[in-house]
């Protein structure tokens, strides 16, 4: 559930709604009737890539202008069997939950059901400190709470244990040292708020995260292949996980086992390049959120002395100037916003056992680019030459 983001000018959220907001309803178009010099060009990309055997299999999305141009699949779902990535591949997407996390906490929110600085305390009583921490910097990440999968030895006992919800927020509860900084006063990437919105949004709407996902996002938005990923059910096509072994013959190994419950609203979502092509178009449509919501969601955060929580980022106990380069940017709630090759961009991207992917939407050039991949760490080997293929072409 790692991510990646850089810098992004201050005027962003203004911005993003002047330039996204206002796009058409995504209109999904045959792949046959893609423009034969991109579809070209992220082929001729997809096989130089494969060539490298950075990744097993992937799949790629391109929206451009409102209208999908590109949905194709490259490589190997299950190696074993020898199934290959189809348009339809269905991958789990890790920390790219969080969009879907944050965007249910401000559809609660403008519902009138719970307020963004509500203190965690109100549906977590027993939670320590509870009374000092936001909902608010639980979606930003300033809420000082430790990253419960960064616990030693927590993805060889916990990570493999079907835990309720609140289960795992007891586990998080008793992490030593549990607070990195005082809440609002520092910034650091942590899963644990994400896991405690989750508990906080089953608490008020009654229902497991997964339901309320589903009854107020991808059934509405018809996406019928975005869920909770469960292991128990049978999902066609849904690609099998590995990671890098050199010393294989075939140059890759089964990752290991995680439970899905152990990811939760921090990384338990599975999807199609298909299904968030939808998605990104319908949240910065506006057909989501009301457009202040968007705006939220897009605000680099603040910390409570008014300084941008992105400054705070190189105080980071142990962080190395090449963790500290790759962090260089600001964080919304559930969004990153960036710049990539030089273009404004804004979305997410997510890394779990066995599959890493990348979201980003790019408001400039009315562009959106998903990239699946069932490879541990993929998407870096992925996306920097698709992105190239893609630039290279002469805008319609």
């Amino acid at each position: 559930m790692s991510m990646r983001f850089c810098r992004v000018i201050g005027t962003f959220s203004v911005l993003l709604l002047n330039g996204v907001a206002a796009h058409a309803q995504l209109a999904a178009v045959d792949t046959a009737a893609a423009p034969t010099a991109l579809e070209a060009a992220v082929d001729r990309a997809a096989a130089d890539i494969l060539l490298t055997k950075t990744v097993a299999g992937f799949a790629v999305g391109i929206a451009r202008g409102g209208e999908v141009a590109l949905v194709k699949g490259y490589g190997f779902a299950d190696l074993e069997d020898g199934i290959k990535v189809g348009p339809d591949t269905v991958f789990r997407v890790g920390s790219v939950t969080k969009e879907f996390t944050a965007a249910s906490v401000l559809l609660l929110a403008e519902r009138g059901q719970l307020s963004l600085d509500d203190r965690l305390s109100k549906y977590l009583p027993d939670f320590p400190r509870a009374s000092e921490v936001t909902l608010r910097q639980l979606l930003n990440h300033t809420s000082g709470i430790s990253n419960y999968t960064s616990v030693p030895g927590f993805m060889k006992v916990e990570g493999t244990q079907p835990n309720t919800t609140i289960e795992m927020t007891d586990y998080i509860g008793k992490i030593t040292p549990l607070y990195d900084f005082a809440p609002g006063t520092s910034w650091n990437y942590s899963n644990s708020g994400y896991m405690l919105l989750g508990a906080v949004i089953e608490k008020v709407s009654g229902q497991s995260f997964g339901a309320f996902m589903k009854a107020n996002i991808t059934v509405p938005l018809g996406m019928k292949d975005t869920a909770i990923d469960e292991l128990t059910q049978i999902v066609p096509g849904r690609a099998d996980g590995y990671e890098i072994d050199k010393a294989s013959a075939t140059g890759f190994a089964n990752a290991s086992f995680i439970a899905m419950e152990a990811a939760g609203a921090a990384g338990a979502v599975r999807s199609t390049v298909g299904d968030l092509l939808k998605w990104q178009d319908a949240l910065l449509g506006g057909r989501l959120l009301k457009p202040a919501s968007v705006a939220l969601m897009t605000q680099p955060a603040r910390l409570v002395d008014g300084r941008l929580a992105s400054a705070a980022r190189a105080a980071i106990p142990g962080i190395t100037p090449t963790q500290a380069a790759a962090l260089a940017g600001d964080y919304g709630m559930g969004i990153m916003v960036r710049s990539i090759k030089g273009r404004r961009s804004i979305g997410h991207g997510g890394s779990i056992n066995g599959f890493n992917a990348s979201l980003n939407s790019f408001p400039d050039d009315r562009l959106v680019v998903v990239a699946l991949t069932n490879t541990g760490g993929g998407a870096g080997a992925v996306v920097p030459p698709v992105l190239d293929a893609l630039f290279a072409q002469p805008k319609p």
